[in-house]
């Protein structure tokens, strides 16, 4: 039953001002939104990053795992021995020290580091005449390989060298040759990458590799001079 008017309390009901202050008083639900970062936050941040990138350039060892110095690498750095000199300019690399590379890369197995050989398999090339000799026969064993029997120091070999004019340069067969021709107390004349462009052009059309006789027939007196590979003596070719 509806209660009538006259028995309601209206102590008990509260005023609609009083209802509105506190709702006023009551925070707002919070809310995603966007805030422009300081300007001196930027700047701090870039002055950071900037002084992170020069420690990292300055004392990152170059990036390498093998390098101790830290400063190696490093623009403006003494160099790494402490001598506070300017780095110089590295010397041209002379054919020898590229025939030394190339030697380790192609030929030191068989002929060895020292130069020596192995006894009964492969020949040394320690003061062998056919190192130290002609220039031109040298080249020629170089650029189409040897069969045996070759006699070397006494001995006879009975192997076989590959041909490595397919696989090498001109330039990289001249500096092997040059390093083997003044290593281990060899003392021979240096060769030219134009000495053994004559040879290679001369020998062209000769396919198979070399014999002992097929080099003996080459006369001492043409292989001396590099500009003999083009001249009229012929050079025997295996049929």
């Amino acid at each position: 039953m509806q209660p009538e008017a006259e028995d309601i309390d209206y102590r008990e009901t509260a005023a609609v001002t009083e209802v509105h202050r506190a709702v006023q008083r009551e925070h707002p639900e919070p809310g995603a939104g966007e805030l422009e970062a300081p300007a001196w936050l930027i700047v701090l941040t870039m002055v950071l990053i900037g002084c992170a990138a020069f420690y990292l350039g300055a004392f990152s060892g170059g990036f390498s795992g093998n390098v101790f110095n830290e400063r190696v690498g490093f623009i403006g750095a003494d160099q790494a021995a402490g001598t506070g000199a300017a780095s110089a300019p590295a010397a041209p690399e002379t054919l020898a020290q590229l025939g030394k590379k190339v030697f380790a890369q192609n030929c030191v197995t068989c002929h060895q580091a020292t130069g020596l050989g192995v006894p009964g398999s492969f020949p040394p090339l320690v003061q062998s005449d056919w190192v130290l000799g002609s220039p031109k026969r040298v080249s020629m064993i170089v650029l189409k390989g040897l069969q045996g029997p070759v006699h070397v120091k006494g001995q006879v070999f009975n192997g076989a060298m590959p041909a490595w004019g397919v696989n090498l340069t001109d330039k990289k067969i001249a500096a092997v040759l040059s390093y083997v021709r003044s290593e281990w107390g060899n003392k021979a004349g240096e060769i030219t990458p134009d000495q053994v462009a004559a040879v290679r052009k001369a020998v062209a059309a000769h396919a198979e590799p070399w014999t002992e006789a097929d080099l003996l027939a080459v006369p001492v007196e043409a292989a001396a001079s590099p500009a003999a590979a083009t001249s009229g003596t012929a050079v025997p070719a295996k049929k």
